[in-house]
């Protein structure tokens, strides 16, 4: 109907107050034009400004509405509204944006896997982006999803020089906090129950063995979630005898896992002021007296220092202080106070973790690829050159191996789940078998003097 036609029969049966309504909201007529006729009666003028004032409240839920789930609801409650077809293309809009900016966000997240938890990633993709998005990962989703962070089972350590078994090669561990030194602990533990023979050795107290299972068992099939820093109290030591399954005999080995916090003492040490917190002072106190009559047993020794590459590259500090700075008060400490290395160290090694970051640097193009211990050298020599330097010479002087390693626990997922690469591991429990000879032939070269 048009608007002559409107006005002329407005008081007529045929000219609804609908049709009046849906007049006036679509423009052809003004509500003052309708009033103006004379002819709009009470009750139906009544009807015609309820259905515009209905009309009124309908439209602005539609601009109001700018999400999918308001834009849904709109459509829901009306269902004949003149404004649903540009609601159903609103909703088709914003969709292809939402999926967009999704599959944006999951390109973002697989080239950055690592700065996100699965919690968040849950909350942030929903269930069904997750999936696809551990399917690209080749990860079981319910092995991500039911993230639950390790719990160590730590022991007690030896009380005094007296408690350390005799005839074991004592290997040390040591890193500043969040070196991966723990993770990478783990990595060579289950590498060696995978790949040879590790069990517990016949003495008096069986040191470390709680703590030994715990990481060891942090893998099943390759997988295992990442295990916590060490705490601050905690100097582990864990004996235990190990050999090549093709071998017949064992080697005697035990490793000392070191605080990280020990090296914020060996800064105040050599700089004369206070870095630890006072809540934290007595544990590290702790493992820092534990530490020096560990070095003055008599056993041979081998040194393992874990510098991470990831937290070089991106420049991150600990206590308002740098790797190099810890690394460089440690280097002075050994150097300058009953010198480490002068007592039965056999090997020094200076192991760059996180190495398999390094752009560019792979030696082969295979799965089973590490990364080339010189190119790990040259980088450490490059950002840590004085640490590298006091601590090659002083292997010089006393004559001790002194080797650089590249190392990688392997591929790391949702900063918190790692496929283990034995490769790395593999290298370093090989160096060991290569320096620490089975019990029997160091009593043949001891009677042979050799």
């Amino acid at each position: 109907m048009n608007r002559e036609f409107i006005l002329n029969n407005i008081s007529s049966i045929d000219v609804t107050p609908e049709i009046i309504a849906a007049a006036i909201r679509n423009g052809v007529l003004s509500f003052e034009d309708a009033i103006n006729t004379g002819n709009l009666e009470p009750g139906k003028r009544r009807v015609v400004s309820d259905l515009i004032s209905k009309f009124q409240i309908e439209e602005n839920d539609f601009h109001n509405s700018k999400t999918l789930d308001q834009l849904s609801s709109f459509r829901i409650k009306y269902p004949q509204s003149i404004f649903d077809n540009e609601a159903a293309k609103k909703i088709t809009h914003l969709k292809l944006e939402e999926e967009e900016k999704k599959r944006q966000r999951i390109d973002e997240i697989k080239r950055n896997v690592n700065n996100y938890r699965p919690d968040e990633l849950l909350n942030l993709l929903g269930e069904n982006s997750l999936k696809e998005l551990c399917s690209h990962f080749d990860m079981d989703y319910e092995l991500v999803i039911n993230y639950n962070e390790p719990k160590l089972n730590f022991n007690d350590t030896p009380q005094s020089i007296n408690d350390i078994p005799k005839g074991f090669t004592d290997v040390f561990f040591w890193g500043i906090p969040s070196s991966g030194k723990t993770c990478a602990l783990s990595a060579i533990l289950r590498t060696m129950k995978d790949r040879y023979a590790i069990t517990s050795p016949s003495i008096p107290k069986k040191w470390g063995g709680n703590y030994r299972d715990s990481l060891t068992s942090i893998y099943s099939d390759q997988i295992g979630y990442l295990p916590p820093p060490t705490q601050t109290d905690r100097t582990q030591y864990m004996p235990f005898l190990l050999r090549r399954r093709s071998d017949s005999k064992y080697r005697k080995l035990s490793f000392f896992e070191l605080s990280g916090e020990v090296f914020k003492r060996f800064h105040e040490l050599e700089h004369n002021h206070e870095i630890i917190d006072e809540n934290k002072r007595g544990d590290v106190d702790g493992s820092f007296k534990t530490l020096n009559y560990l070095l003055k047993c008599e056993n041979p020794k081998i040194h393992f220092f874990f510098i991470d590459y990831q937290q070089e590259s991106k420049s991150k500090r600990i206590g308002g202080l740098t790797q190099e700075n810890y690394l460089d008060a440690a280097a002075s400490y050994f150097r300058d106070r009953d010198n480490i290395f002068e007592n039965k160290t056999q090997a020094v090694y200076i192991v760059l973790t996180k190495s398999d970051q390094i752009i560019d640097s792979v030696i082969d193009t295979d799965s089973n690829s590490t990364i080339n211990d010189e190119v790990a050298e040259q980088f450490l020599n490059e950002k840590f050159g004085n640490f590298m330097n006091v601590i090659k010479n002083n292997c010089a002087s006393y004559e001790i191996t002194f080797k650089v390693k590249s190392f990688s626990i392997g591929d790391v997922f949702f900063n918190s789940i790692c496929k283990l690469n034995y490769d790395y591991s593999t290298k370093i429990i090989e160096e060991l078998l290569r320096i620490v000879k089975p019990q029997d032939d160091c009593k043949l070269r001891k009677i042979l003097n050799l």
